[in-house]
């Protein structure tokens, strides 16, 4: 009998352990591409595919890619495509990418090219001699230099790394003259009266014809290897949430205000890129914005940026 109780309670442990083996680590950034996220929690997607999800919010994409690449992160759900190809580039096959933010053509909705309200400048040429603020780090400064080049000198302009929260204030105070950042920023900075757009769309200048990948959704290495079928029911859970999202765009929307920390009014009118699917990408469009960016000197080798991409 007591042999019994041993070899039960011995059981029950390791069926507890098990069970806590189970749970899925999933990171994302409270930004409007995690809305997939944000979707599949509150409408219940991942309980659907069996899956016990823990979200973990982080501040910023260098360190939610240093969890996914050591393994302290079972998802990246997500950040951007270029901290990616950062870490590939450092550390080569610590992930897989499942789901892209971006656009499938030339033009993109969510970039913009910000100035004072009662700035004189009237193109991307009047930025020359003049202080524009960028995200920090090395492809935002990239990405702004390949866009402006095709109008004005990007050596002859003064780029400023500024962190997000302080972009539309640095404008406001005259510590910048202009911006280039992805929105909410742009509205913000109109809708408290301290800019106006120069230009929307600039990324169209760049003739990507085959879409601009901007964010992106991916499992570590480590999770794909150990747990390949939790893995497939986590892609299936988040490929429902884009579904809901096409399906009912305005619902979705009001997650923006608990998860990204939003105001309603710029929730529901932000514009959106699409979240493509692993068979939707066209995985030479997402290699040539890559070119773009190492030619700028973002990154300091080549990689095949077709090869990061997960296969059901």
């Amino acid at each position: 009998m007591k042999r019994l109780v041993v070899a039960l309670s011995l059981t029950a442990v390791l069926s507890g352990e098990a069970f806590a083996q189970e749970v899925v680590k999933v990171g994302y950034l409270p930004l409007v591409m995690s809305l997939p996220t944000f979707v599949a929690q509150e409408k219940g997607f991942f309980a659907q595919e069996g899956l016990k999800v823990k979200l973990i919010p982080f501040q910023s994409g260098t360190l939610i890619i240093d969890a996914l690449v050591t393994g302290r992160i079972d998802a990246n759900c997500g950040s951007a495509i270029t901290g990616h190809w950062f870490a590939e580039q450092n550390v080569s096959g610590r992930f897989k990418i499942f789901l892209i933010y971006g656009s499938k053509g030339l033009r993109d909705n969510t970039f913009v090219v910000v100035v004072r309200k009662d700035s004189p400048m009237k193109d991307l040429q009047d930025l020359e001699g003049k202080r524009v603020g960028t995200f920090p780090g090395a492809t935002s400064l990239a990405l702004a230099k390949a866009v402006i080049r095709k109008k004005a000198d990007p050596e002859r302009v003064i780029f400023t790394e500024i962190s997000p929260p302080n972009m539309v204030p640095a404008l406001g105070a005259g510590q910048i003259d202009a911006f280039f950042t992805p929105e909410p920023s742009g509205m913000i900075a109109v809708a408290k009266g301290v800019g106006r757009y120069l230009m929307k769309s600039p990324l169209s200048l760049l003739r990507l014809r085959k879409g601009i990948p901007g964010g992106a959704f991916s499992f570590s290495a480590s999770f794909l290897k150990r747990r390949p079928e939790e893995a497939r029911r986590l892609c299936s859970a988040y490929y429902k949430a884009v579904e809901f999202i096409k399906a009912d765009e305005r619902e979705a929307r009001t997650f923006l205000i608990k998860y990204a920390r939003l105001p309603e009014p710029v929730a529901m009118r932000i514009p959106f890129e699409m979240w493509l699917k692993v068979e939707e990408i066209d995985k030479e469009g997402g290699q040539e914005y890559f070119e773009v960016l190492y030619k700028e000197g973002a990154y300091r080798k080549r990689i095949d940026t077709r090869s990061l991409y997960y296969e059901m």
